[in-house]
């Protein structure tokens, strides 16, 4: 029975190290009324993933409030007063050079597929009645598939996945926590190895100083390490000893020419080491001071970009 429990626990521990669920969260504690239109809070952190800061483009210098992403200035659309509650009703347009904007990486030697964005919602009294999210998987050219997870009586989706306050209310008509939701499905958001970046808009506002604003973002999916990382054939790279019993690597590039960038990462993507050469033949890495574990290697000329997977083991 003790053998038993320790291959499934090894088997459990191997699963995990391969692919890992990340939430991360922004709650824009560290917003004020002067702190301009990048997002001064801690971002989120997570395994084989870089969070970027939520920043604002087209709008006014400084937010017009405290701990959340809120600006005035959008565009307009709307009439105003409780009997302008019709989506017909709206005659302003989504305006692609005023959002809220945000980038996630995947770290080197990870993939990333994502599953959805939860965020609150707020508006003034005169804030935009219309917004969406869109991405630049398609340039921000349509806006992303979208629900709810929890039913409000004052929004609902119109046109096409454009969220749409149906109801002359304020910022407490969606006072859910992540009450937004967008699904990111299909393969534009599966084993992502490049940044991507999502954008929210707003429009259809009662007035130029009416204000729209996000809070408690969440941006979840999966990190997976990159297991069988496709390489250039052209390069005859030869690493060695490997695994390595002390943490010195040697790097035949053979006939390779013209400057060569060598790059070492750790398992979770930390960059650790770069070298710049100028010619093949042998190279020495020294990870002398490194612990015991597995790293990834770089290796990127003009011609090719080759990437090895290397174990130091004392």
């Amino acid at each position: 029975m003790k053998k038993i429990t320790i291959l499934i626990i090894i088997t459990a521990f191997s699963i995990c190290a391969q692919a890992q669920n990340f939430m991360g969260i922004y709650t824009f504690d560290s917003v004020k009324t002067t702190t301009g239109t990048t997002d001064p809070s801690f971002v989120p952190t997570a395994t084989g993933v870089t969070f970027g800061s939520f920043t604002a483009t087209g709008t006014p210098i400084n937010p017009n409030a405290m701990s959340r992403f809120s600006f005035t200035n959008w565009p307009t659309g709307s009439t105003g007063g409780i009997a302008d509650s019709l989506y017909s009703g709206m005659t302003g347009s989504l305006s692609t050079t005023e959002y809220f904007e945000v980038t996630i990486s995947p770290i080197a030697g990870y993939s990333i597929t994502l599953d959805t964005i939860r965020f609150t919602a707020r508006r003034s009294s005169t804030g935009p009645r219309s917004y969406s999210v869109r991405s630049s998987a398609d340039g921000f050219t349509t806006n992303i598939s979208n629900g709810f997870l929890t039913a409000s009586p004052w929004i609902s989706i119109q046109g096409t996945n454009e969220f749409f306050y149906n109801h002359d209310t304020s910022s407490n008509a969606l006072n859910n926590i992540n009450g937004n939701l967008i699904l990111l499905t299909g393969g534009s958001f599966n084993a992502l190895t490049n940044p991507i970046t999502f954008r929210f808009y707003a429009w259809n506002a009662e007035a130029s100083g009416g204000s729209f604003g996000i809070d408690n973002v969440s941006i979840n999916g999966t990190a997976t390490i990159s297991t069988s990382i496709k390489e250039n054939k052209k390069t005859d790279l030869i690493v060695y000893p490997n695994p390595s019993a002390n943490g010195l690597f040697t790097f035949d590039l053979g006939a390779v020419t013209g400057k060569t960038i060598i790059t070492v990462y750790d398992i979770i993507g930390n960059e650790i080491l770069s070298k710049e050469i100028n010619s093949g033949n042998k190279q020495t890495i020294d990870l002398l001071n490194q612990p015991n574990g597995s790293y990834f290697i770089k290796i990127k000329n003009n011609n090719y970009i080759s990437t090895r997977k290397i174990t130091i083991c004392r």
